[in-house]
């Protein structure tokens, strides 16, 4: 079935209108979907400085804990506070980046309690943290 001779007419009359309308509607879902990815880039850059200041809190605490047997600078149940938000900051992360903030979690829920004594746990806390930091940089380094 061919289009009657008067809508190709109209379409004729009204083809800059058309282009003009085609053209403003791209720019704005492109500028929306902009928005959107800014926005994105915005939440993860926090929470990845955020995550990368705790990480660093949380090793001050295993190495005052582990190595200087300093229960006021080093206390393992303050440690707590940092394994926590580390795991859920993480979730704004890339999915590297989560999973190595919940297996942060899962290692000092295991080792929190034998750190001052137990050199493997301060070794497996400490490189879980050093793991967990280079997934952090990555997903800064990626972000758009």
């Amino acid at each position: 079935m061919r289009p009657s001779p008067h809508i190709l007419q109209q379409i004729k009359t009204h083809i800059v209108a058309l282009i003009s309308l085609a053209t403003a509607l791209s720019g704005l879902f492109y500028n929306n979907w902009r928005d959107h990815q800014n926005e994105l880039n915005h939440n993860m850059r926090n929470a990845a400085f955020e995550v990368l200041k705790d990480l660093g809190e949380l090793q001050t605490i295993v190495n005052y804990a582990h190595f200087d047997m300093d229960s006021a600078r080093g206390h393992p149940i303050e440690g707590w506070k940092y394994a926590i938000q580390i795991r859920d900051l993480s979730r704004l992360l890339t999915p590297a980046g989560q999973q190595q903030g919940k297996q942060l979690y899962f290692v000092w829920e295991q080792d929190w309690a034998t750190l001052k004594e137990d050199n493997t746990s301060e070794q497996r806390i400490s490189a879980q943290i050093a793991d967990t930091r280079t997934a952090v940089l990555s997903a800064i380094d990626a972000l758009q």
